[in-house]
């Protein structure tokens, strides 16, 4: 995304996350926002190069369990379709 062209965009972290996202900012003397954009632009990539969420997360990358997800039922405890 080019540096002019830039969109606004508000997100709801867990308040572990956001205070991990500002130590790393801390560490790397930048500001959270360019943490979370850096993180943001290479997630989507990698997205991207696996063509759907379900590749991506079967790639071992796994998002934390917690109370702030939905409940999502896992690929197995889907019925298989026609």
């Amino acid at each position: 995304m080019d540096y002019w062209s830039r969109a606004p965009l508000s997100v709801s972290l867990r308040e572990s996350l956001l205070r991990e996202i500002e130590g790393f900012a801390a560490r790397e003397r930048k500001k959270s926002r360019e943490i979370v954009e850096l993180i943001l632009e290479w997630s989507v990539a990698r997205l991207q190069e696996a063509g759907s969420v379900n590749r991506l997360l079967s790639c071992r990358i796994r998002l934390p369990e917690g109370p702030s997800r939905s409940p999502r039922s896992s690929p197995a405890a889907r019925k298989p379709g026609p």
